[in-house]
């Protein structure tokens, strides 16, 4: 059996294309990640604290609603990739974030209520990007 390269090296020329191609269902599927893992983040009390004047302290935002999502980040050297992230930004929390990454391995290890919700959207990951995958072949390469 002999596999032609020719298209492989071609798509290869045009990476910034074909990597914007996945940004639509990257970026899907971490929304899809961030609303599942809504489930399963933890919500504090909301009893309203006073200072010591009796004036009620200002509440920050709870974790829950800090949620946010940030890509594409493009890595265009031999090892081509694009990363799309979602996580929560709170100040008792830190830098909670999981992403989809197309290509090495640059995430890391988040903690267990996002990692359950990207385990969760993987599938709807890789069948997103597959069908952008095959539009952006037909479109760069028509059938002759």
């Amino acid at each position: 059996m002999k596999l032609d390269l020719r298209p492989l090296l071609k798509l290869r020329q045009r990476a910034p294309e074909v990597l914007r191609e996945l940004d639509k269902p990257l970026r899907a599927t971490v929304r899809h990640a961030l609303d599942l893992s809504q489930f399963d983040v933890p919500r504090g009390d909301q009893d309203v604290e006073y200072d010591k004047h009796g004036n009620e302290k200002q509440r920050t935002r709870p974790l829950a609603d800090t949620g946010f999502i940030d890509g594409p980040e493009y890595r265009l050297d031999k090892r081509l990739s694009t990363t799309w992230v979602a996580g929560y930004a709170h100040h008792a929390a830190g830098a909670i974030h999981e992403g989809f990454h197309w290509g090495e391995e640059i995430i890391n290890p988040p903690p267990h209520f996002l990692k359950k919700a990207f385990r969760r959207s993987r599938s709807v990951g890789r069948k997103g990007v597959k069908q952008a995958l095959e539009q952006a072949l037909k479109k760069m390469f028509p059938s002759k």
